[in-house]
């Protein structure tokens, strides 16, 4: 990845400190945590550090649950980042009202790109990118425990921002991969442009159109409804979900809401995806 930028970016977004990750209820569950569960977590790390194919979860514990994937992404996140390195989190499997959905990750600070810069995926780095179409939201006040309802949500919620995720990483194919390997694997979690930050009492985001080109061909087009129950109903449940696996929301980070329409692979070419009223982002794959 190389990103070019007229003038320097004096300062990195505003993220968690470092007293205030982890909650009780956390350190609780690590406690009782199956003792291949951090051998697991360092081979996943070393495999993702070295640019190797990162192990799958299902193929050496098949029986293993969906709290113990989320303890395997817990320890392999303590290791990729440090708290004050969390810039904010994604949700994946968004279009599923299932209790256990949407699925929830962790995105690194460095990750938190800007479109208002000239950004260029080169995929000699990772061939396996993909091209996401996402919004998210950009909080202005700490959520350390679940919020009442929407509105009390709401309030929490500084910004709109139009997203386009770019996730990779190389994995196993053992065998088709499961849900427990895409938590284990941190969803893949890498990088992903911000648009320019809008009021959300300006911004309905189930009504937000999407549509991203490559060189001029349409790759997707979606809607921010395509998220069960909406946009905003969906953010609470995915802030829950944090919430559940011991972490907290802080001031400056953002939580993406997952791919709407089509995950595609990244291929080389200038994409472009108009949001409407969340803006315009381009890039370039090369």
């Amino acid at each position: 990845m190389r990103i070019e930028t007229r003038h320097r970016i004096a300062a990195a977004l505003c993220v968690l400190a470092l007293a205030s990750i982890f909650s009780p209820a956390a350190t609780a569950a690590d406690a009782t945590a199956s003792d291949w569960v951090a051998p697991f977590a360092d081979r996943i790390h070393d495999a993702w550090r070295d640019g190797k194919p990162m192990p799958q979860l299902s193929a050496a514990q098949p029986e293993a649950s969906l709290a113990e994937a989320y303890l395997v992404q817990k320890h392999f996140v303590a290791r990729r980042m440090t708290p004050g390195g969390i810039g904010g989190f994604k949700a994946a499997g968004v279009a599923s009202a299932a209790s256990g959905h949407p699925l929830v990750a962790v995105m690194p600070a460095s990750g938190l790109l800007h479109a208002k810069d000239r950004i260029v995926i080169d995929l000699a780095g990772d061939p396996r990118r993909h091209v996401e179409n996402e919004i998210g939201y950009v909080f202005h006040r700490p959520i350390t425990e679940p919020p009442a309802d929407v509105d009390a949500l709401r309030r929490c919620v500084k910004a709109v921002v139009a997203v386009l995720e770019v996730p990779g990483g190389a994995v196993e194919e053992a065998h088709p991969s499961t849900t427990n390997d895409i938590v284990a694997w941190n969803i893949n979690a890498k990088e992903m442009i911000l648009g320019e930050e809008r009021d959300p009492a300006a911004v309905d985001p189930d009504t937000v159109t999407i549509t991203c080109t490559r060189d001029g061909g349409t790759v997707n087009t979606a809607r921010g409804d395509l998220a069960a129950g909406g946009q905003w109903n969906t953010l609470l449940k995915t802030v829950n979900h944090v919430l559940q696996q011991g972490y907290t929301i802080q001031p400056g980070q953002v939580i993406t809401n997952g791919a709407l329409g089509k995950i595609t692979p990244a291929a080389p070419g200038r994409y472009r995806a108009d949001y409407g009223p969340l803006g315009v982002i381009e890039f370039e794959v090369r």
